[in-house]
């Protein structure tokens, strides 16, 4: 069966419901009274009644119209401008954005320790543990925790100084020893939960969340973080006491979590949501087993049976998506940085707030030599602490995420590696910009990771090394097999500008000086520039044309790039500007293991000149 158009009289004109400015719908409202209302209303005078009816129907149709095209952009995080819409549409794709990460680093922590009876070496009875959680605070007042049980005594510390008795034999020895620290602090929230409610939500209020640490009921039962809530099983790693190796101390082994929840972060907002089970499903005959598989597959050879009840919600056999606390107390222990910035620099972590530290046989110990111990402890970083990454703007959170959802999960390209780094998880901290290469005159073709941090005064700094131990950690689990990955340091290219323009006589000197020094570092560095970018002498000259009292560039000598090094400010790194320019002078090549930074506003020098 066919069915034919109607023939469209010629009196009949379709709407265009493609005008969307205030004077295409004018136009057109106007044009269409004029075909289907000829004799009953002539007046279109700009001062008569309909010619404001005309207006104020137009201006409603014109804002109905933008409201649409900004709901439309909104959806999609590609073009969203709004912070919690993007975040939104990132959660969609997979991601999940953090504007809260760790900062990671080693400090060093100074120890004194007796000497032995004989006054010759150190006492091994005084032999101790520092335990993780043990709290330190940096000069800006961010707290910082350690993260691991670090033993200290002669074999895994250094001695670095002593203390001598009048009679020239030895008192006290100062011991110094390597620890990893993250900021953060651990808090609690506790909330009470009532009757049974299907995948409960409970928002946390605070809004420098880094890692939920733990959730547990008033029966102590323990919920357990997954990714997703149809994950039943997870991993957990068990202490092998029978492992004779040194560095190997636990094996991983698969459990069931029928209490579970998943994490939800917005802009200033974090929750965790449970399933829609229940303490009844909890029995012999639904529990869990590891060993079979969540969804039943069917393949050549088998039966096909179809199971109408079998759907997304009800694809476990307890028929819920993990079980959901009712009637109790749920308490969240979680980790939170202080501050907005929990960077650190060299020698600012220089307080020990409340160490944690345990002998083998304290009570056959000296009392007055263990108080003397834990009172005296001291630390102090000779690296800057980093993974904080301040995210200033919208373009920033989109650089940062928008990729994550090609990589799905695991490195194939290049581009996947940079993006599953961008993508580590907040107690891991955060990388600022990352580049993957591929080393060519490497027999095995090794990929090289090159990587810059931001430091506690939001500018570009190098990495600690916990921070490139976590990115490889965490890049270990999603790379191929095959691929050998190493990290590096990127360079750090500090350059300045001279600028020279005419203006309109009419206008300040100093006032457009300043105003050319503000626009041009806030264009330039609002978003970094990627590793390996090449610095464009054009998007400066377009940056300064668009200043209205700015009248003439010249060609030559209008923008010139120096290179700042060193004199305590600036990096080591030196760099040939004039020999790597481009032809046409427009742009500066800029090799692959360096990024540039315009680090202060006061190298960028700007001069009028007269015509």
């Amino acid at each position: 069966m066919t069915i034919s158009k109607t023939k469209r009289s010629q009196k009949e004109f379709p709407v265009d419901y493609t005008k969307k400015g205030f004077s295409e719908i004018k136009e057109d409202l106007k044009g269409y009274i004029e075909r289907n209302y000829p004799d009953t209303y002539k007046d279109f005078n700009k001062t008569s009644f309909g010619s404001m009816m005309l207006d104020l129907v137009s201006y409603v149709a014109d804002q109905l119209h933008y409201y649409i095209d900004h709901n439309a952009n909104e959806a999609n995080p590609v073009f969203a401008k709004e912070a919690d819409n993007i975040i939104e549409g990132l959660h969609a794709l997979g991601a999940k954005p953090s504007l809260s990460n760790t900062s990671s680093g080693f400090a060093s922590l100074y120890i004194p320790v007796p000497a032995d009876p004989m006054g010759i070496a150190v006492d091994k009875r005084y032999n101790m543990v520092s335990h993780a959680g043990t709290v330190f605070r940096s000069q800006g007042g961010n707290t910082f925790t350690q993260d691991q049980d670090v033993v200290v005594n002669t074999a895994t510390s250094q001695i670095i100084g002593h203390k001598a008795k009048p009679d020239g034999s030895l008192e006290w020895f100062l011991l110094k020893a390597t620890v990893p620290v993250t900021s953060g602090e651990i808090r609690e929230y506790t909330v009470e939960i009532g009757d049974p409610r299907n995948f409960l939500e409970i928002e946390i209020p605070d809004s420098e969340i880094t890692k939920i640490l733990k959730v547990t009921d008033s029966n102590d039962n323990q919920y357990h973080q997954v990714d997703n809530l149809s994950t039943d099983v997870i991993m957990v790693p068990v202490v092998d006491n029978n492992n004779e190796s040194n560095t190997l101390k636990t094996r991983m082994k698969r459990k069931p979590v029928p209490r579970r929840f998943t994490e939800k972060r917005t802009l200033n907002k974090t929750s965790i949501i449970f399933g829609n089970g229940s303490d009844s499903d909890l029995n012999i005959t639904t529990m869990l087993d590891p060993a079979k598989a969540l969804l039943k597959t069917q393949g050549r050879g088998e039966e096909i049976i179809s199971n109408p009840k079998q759907g997304y919600n009800n694809v476990l056999p307890s028929g819920g998506l993990g079980v959901a606390p009712a009637n109790t107390t749920i308490t969240i222990q979680y980790k939170a940085n202080s501050s907005t910035n929990s960077n650190a620099a060299v020698g600012t972590i220089n307080q020990v707030i409340d160490p944690i530290i345990s002998f083998s046989n304290e009570q056959l110990l000296d009392a007055v030599n263990v108080d003397y111990i834990r009172e005296n402890v001291q630390i102090y970083n000779e690296e800057p602490l980093n993974g904080f990454v301040s995210i200033r703007n919208t373009e920033e959170l989109k650089h940062r995420y928008l990729g994550n959802y090609s990589t799905q999960g695991r490195a194939v390209t290049l581009d996947d590696y940079v993006n599953s780094v961008y993508s580590m998880p907040a107690s891991f901290g955060a990388i600022k910009r990352a580049a993957m290469v591929r080393d060519t005159n490497d027999l095995t073709r090794n990929l090289n990771l090159y990587v810059i941090a931001e430091g506690a005064d939001g500018k570009l700094e190098k990495p600690s090394m916990l921070l490139k131990q976590n990115a490889k950690t965490w890049l270990n689990t999603m790379k191929m097999v095959s691929d050998s990955v190493d990290i590096f340091d990127a360079q750090i290219l500090n350059i300045g500008l001279d600028l020279k323009f005419q203006i309109h006589r009419n206008s300040n000197p100093q006032t457009v000086i300043s105003t050319v020094r503000r626009r041009v570092f806030e264009e330039l560095m609002s978003i970094p520039p990627d590793i390996g970018e090449s610095f464009s002498i054009s998007e400066v000259e377009r940056i300064m044309n668009e200043i209205p009292e700015i009248v003439h560039i010249p060609k030559v000598g209008g923008v010139v790039v120096r290179n700042y090094v060193g004199r305590g400010k600036y990096s080591d790194y030196s760099y040939d500007i004039p020999n790597n320019m481009s032809q046409n002078e427009s742009s500066i090549f800029i090799p692959e293991n360096t990024i540039w930074e315009i680090k202060f506003i006061d190298d960028i020098r700007g001069t009028v000149i007269t015509r």
